[in-house]
């Protein structure tokens, strides 16, 4: 059966997640780039998949992959699970993940399911030769591409310039999600020192940051442990921080 896309987050009325202006906003609803008889066409012989959280969903030795997310928090990262990790951006609702249509330069990208999730999958071959034929197609990838490399700046600036729980948002939830392709929970083992070092912080300024994430029942915390009790709002303070 095929999937619907008419529920929550899609507006067929609508241009990507900026009613104004597509490529002003970073988390591009890429179907409703498109016109219905596209959409049609690109969604031809899709399947509704379903991934469950702390799972890999997609590594550089799996075949070519293009699925749009329905419901869920998925991260895209480099390097490989058993190791050092970097996270590239984060994907949601009404985003596009895909590898492989464009197929230079290559890159060695992970994608994990950091909730439950629920998406539609796509037929690569399909979507790799309507980019090749159709403007608009191939202006809707574009447009999506160019929102991922929004994100990735955006990833990078909040990092460096974000204010101090902005940054501890991001270095959570990288040490977290670690830990959760490890042993499925997501839970982050080290000092409040540790992580003032990891963000250019001092102990005394993360302890509050941490308290007001507490407070707000995002995280619990204990002797040099905190475990993420709601990754979504963990990760939206993060996207949607202003620098």
């Amino acid at each position: 059966m095929r999937p619907s896309f008419r529920g929550p987050g899609y507006d067929s009325k609508r241009h990507g997640v900026s009613a104004s202006d597509p490529s002003n906003a970073e988390c591009i609803d890429f179907l409703s780039l498109l016109s219905e008889p596209k959409r049609r066409a690109v969604l031809a012989g899709s399947r509704a998949v379903r991934y469950r959280a702390g799972t890999e969903v997609y590594d550089p030795q799996q075949p070519d992959f293009a699925v749009v997310v329905q419901q869920g928090l998925f991260r895209i990262y480099v390097g490989g699970a058993g190791g050092r990790q970097a996270t590239a951006y984060y994907i949601h609702p009404g985003q596009l993940m895909v590898k492989g249509v464009v197929r230079y330069p290559a890159s060695d990208t992970h994608i994990h399911a950091v909730t439950d999730g629920l998406a539609s999958s796509l037929d690569v071959e399909l979507l790799r030769s309507l980019a090749q034929v159709d403007v608009e197609v191939s202006f809707a990838l574009l447009t999506y591409y160019h929102s991922l490399l929004a994100h990735s700046m955006r990833i990078i600036a909040v990092r460096s310039l974000g204010d101090v729980t902005e940054r501890l948002a991001f270095d959570l939830l990288d040490r977290a999600c670690d830990s959760q392709l490890k042993s499925g929970r997501l839970t982050v083992r080290a000092s409040q020192q540790q992580l003032a070092d990891s963000i250019g912080s001092v102990r005394e300024v993360v302890a509050r940051s941490l308290r007001g994430l507490r407070d707000k029942q995002i995280v619990a915390t204990g002797q040099n442990l905190v475990r993420v009790l709601d990754v979504e709002r963990l990760e939206g303070i993060a996207n949607e921080a202003t620098v």
